[in-house]
């Protein structure tokens, strides 16, 4: 794929070579001395550098191959229309640049040799359509047929930038010198809280969440948005934007305790977000395989498939299976922005990195200072919480553990929630008093309790079974994994809803339900009821979890007839009442969304 710029012809000036040109070149100052003539344009702080300017009037699209195009604009003045020269489209060029020959014998010839992808030199002449690239036709497997050969990865060129944005183009290319430069460090980062930027981040946000101590809605907000979002850039220029407290909120555990969640103002949170994707385009890029937690393209599923596949065709015999007591709660600011230095030396951005991690908490009227953690609710908490583990526990595990193992070993973390499977019982307990010595040092904690290291695996069930003793189990992102068999009998893992996880579903929806009954109509209730029922299933159900999802219906469906029956002290339905009801207004039956591949087994 092809890199495009627009350049303006000047008689006095040369188009650039495709050294030149190149926008990976240097992406960032202070990583180094530029590879070309000037550093890209997402670099600098205060706007574009000297060396390249936007012209408003473009002639020319030069692509980084070496190949020149001319404009539509220019074409259609060949051809004899009336329209100007200058095509409107913003351009950039870059000073001191004179014609070279190669763009004389295309302004002459409108011939522009191209080197694809495999090598091959193609003339295509001006006005001709290039292959398509969007699939013409739609096969039977629901996938097109583009051009022969080719495969679209997603990253190779950068995306076009809507109305006239250029901030995703310039995260693409921090991206890419992320992933070029492993030791880079990006200085200079906060220019990219634009203002358009902002109100696309403000698009982002869901209109229906709880407001922040401000009590500012989306909509509240959306009412004056050009008003507000200048504001908002004027004082994160001026260094006086200053995060709002989060307002506490608490949601049940399934141990019975109250998770503490923390809701930032609306205007906090387009902020968070648009950080969140600043951090995520260079952080991406260092992140290890083992992590599935709050990532791109990354779920729950993919993590217990990833399970699955280890202990069905590795050796594994024991799995390490810890919690890291309030996770959280307990970040230590100061190593979190040690960790953020690693890639970000940018002062102003992670001033106000910094600002959200101290901004307080207001609980029931009252101001609460915050010393360590980072406020689960928040949009920029889990990417944090990502690069915080990714130092203390991914990369020490990946560079450090595993090269002093003799058997195999596979971590796989969710967030905080993490196991990691051993071939040999030996160094699964002494990788176990390591990570307490490892974590201590970044100021984290395992919960003893909610800590173990179980035998499981194909052999260790196999022994278990020989020995008439009964299979170990660990739970793992809300479900139960066991030792389970095929209907050929071979060995295979099974998944299952977790019991806590489970009571603490019915809990919630028989308080819902207990909630709802009076507040408003069952014409108006009921389909709200289906849509519950329908993310239990989305979530839960997985193949083999068959009998979960039917407890799970059953159960909601015995709670709705409860509470329908106690809105009044006369009975609406008997249970033939009820049942011809569910006939005519049923509620979701359970389906199996996730399918897992039997792995052959090693």
């Amino acid at each position: 794929m092809y890199n495009i710029q627009l350049v303006k012809i000047q008689s006095e000036e040369r188009l650039a070579t495709t050294s030149e040109l190149n926008p990976a070149s240097c992406l960032v100052t202070g990583c180094g001395e530029a590879r070309g003539m000037g550093y890209w344009a997402a670099t600098q702080v205060k706007g574009l550098s000297h060396e390249i300017t936007i012209i408003p009037e473009a002639d020319v699209v030069v692509l980084t191959e070496g190949s020149t195009l001319i404009a539509d604009s220019l074409i259609s003045t060949w051809q004899g229309d009336a329209s100007p020269a200058g095509s409107k489209t913003v351009a950039r060029y870059q000073k001191d640049i004179i014609q070279t020959r190669e763009a004389q014998s295309v302004l002459l010839t409108g011939v522009c040799p191209i080197k694809p992808i495999n090598g091959k030199t193609v003339q295509t002449t001006l006005g001709e359509s290039d292959q398509s690239i969007v699939p013409e036709t739609q096969g039977n497997a629901c996938r097109g047929k583009g051009l022969a050969g080719a495969r679209w990865t997603g990253r190779d060129t950068p995306p076009i930038p809507r109305d006239g944005r250029e901030v995703s183009t310039k995260l693409w290319f921090i991206t890419q010198r992320a992933r070029e430069d492993p030791s880079c460090k990006f200085t200079s980062l906060a220019h990219l809280l634009t203002a358009d930027f902002l109100k696309d981040c403000f698009r982002e946000l869901k209109k229906d969440k709880a407001p922040g101590v401000d009590g500012v809605t989306w909509r509240k907000y959306e009412e004056n948005l050009d008003e507000n979002i200048e504001d908002l850039v004027t004082r994160l220029i001026a260094k006086q934007y200053r995060p709002q407290p989060v307002k506490r909120a608490y949601i049940p555990k399934s141990n019975g305790e109250r998770r503490p969640l923390g809701i930032p103002a609306l205007e906090d949170k387009i902020v968070q977000l648009a950080i969140k994707k600043i951090l995520e385009a260079i952080f991406e890029e260092d992140f290890c395989d083992v992590s599935y937690g709050f990532r791109p393209n990354r779920s729950c599923h993919d993590a217990l498939d990833m399970v699955d596949m280890i202990i069905m065709t590795k050796p594994v015999n024991s799995v390490v299976d810890m919690d890291i007591t309030k996770f959280f709660d307990t970040v230590d600011h100061e190593c979190m922005m040690e960790c953020l230095k690693q890639r970000v030396v940018d002062p102003s951005l992670l001033r106000i990195i910094a600002r959200f991690l101290t901004s307080g908490v207001m609980e029931e009227g009252k101001y609460l200072e915050t010393d360590r953690g980072t406020p689960q609710g928040g949009l920029l908490s889990p990417i944090l919480a990502n690069i915080y583990l990714h130092y203390a526990l991914d990369l020490w595990f990946e560079k450090e553990v595993k090269e002093q193992l003799k058997g195999f070993a596979q971590l796989v973390r969710y967030a905080d929630d993490f196991i990691v499977c051993f071939q040999y019982d030996d160094e699964a307990r002494a990788f176990g008093k390591a990570l307490r010595v490892r974590l201590a040092k970044f100021g984290l904690t395992i919960s003893e309790e909610k800590s173990r290291i179980i035998k499981f695996g194909r052999y260790a069930c196999q022994q278990a079974r020989k020995q008439g003793k009964k299979c170990a189990t660990f739970d793992f992102l809300g479900f139960t994994l066991y030792c389970d068999k095929t209907r050929n009998g071979k060995s295979k893992v099974g998944r299952k809803t977790s019991n806590k996880k489970f009571r603490l579903k019915m809990k919630t929806m028989n308080l819902w339900l207990k909630g709802v009954r009076n507040r408003m109509i069952l014409e108006l209730w009921w389909p709200m009821l289906a849509q519950k029922m329908t993310g239990h299933y989305q979530y839960y159900g997985i193949s083999g979890n068959i009998r979960g999802l039917q407890s799970f219906y059953y159960h909601t469906a015995k709670l709705a007839f409860k509470w329908i029956n106690r809105r009044s002290q006369r009975k609406s339905y008997n249970w033939s009442q009820f049942n011809r009801f569910l006939s005519f207004n049923p509620l979701p039956k359970p389906k199996i969304y996730h399918f897992y591949a039997l792995y052959k087994q090693t």
